[in-house]
């Protein structure tokens, strides 16, 4: 496949490229992918973080895992999920069970599979809960 690109989207993509230590076609080939995912799955966007670029819900700083991880430690119960993170929307919840649904390996390798980890999880979810105020609905 070809991909011809505006200039100075071209020297853009050349420049990041360069500053990442990564191949130009590597780099399009990660952009087209993750822009076909959020076309896909409205309400995604990516975003850099400490363990490389992620799936986040859109408006907040909440990755999807995180959405997910308290989806399946809740039974799979919207009502518990709804409490857990109140500040997100209906459609904000939607696009990360939505994603995870569509692109579960992406998801995946960041769920928490011990008790420990999952104690841990819910320790910072309670931290950012009580640091939230409530959305109104």
């Amino acid at each position: 496949m070809n991909v011809e690109l505006p200039d100075q989207i071209a020297v853009v993509v050349e420049e990041t490229a360069r500053s990442r230590g990564q191949e130009t076609g590597s780099l399009v080939a990660e952009l087209a992918t993750e822009a076909m995912k959020m076309r896909l799955v409205p309400g995604i966007v990516f975003a850099d973080g400490p363990a490389g670029r992620r799936a986040r819900v859109e408006g907040t700083g909440i990755e999807v895992f995180e959405v997910v991880q308290a989806y399946l430690a809740a039974g799979r119960d919207r009502d518990d999920l709804g409490q857990a993170f109140h500040w997100l929307d209906d459609r904000q919840v939607d696009a990360a069970l939505a994603y995870f649904r569509q692109f579960p390996d992406d998801v995946e390798p960041f769920l928490f599979h011990s008790d420990e980890e999952l104690e841990a999880f819910f320790e910072e979810a309670r931290r950012k809960l009580s640091s939230q105020k409530p959305a109104s609905r």
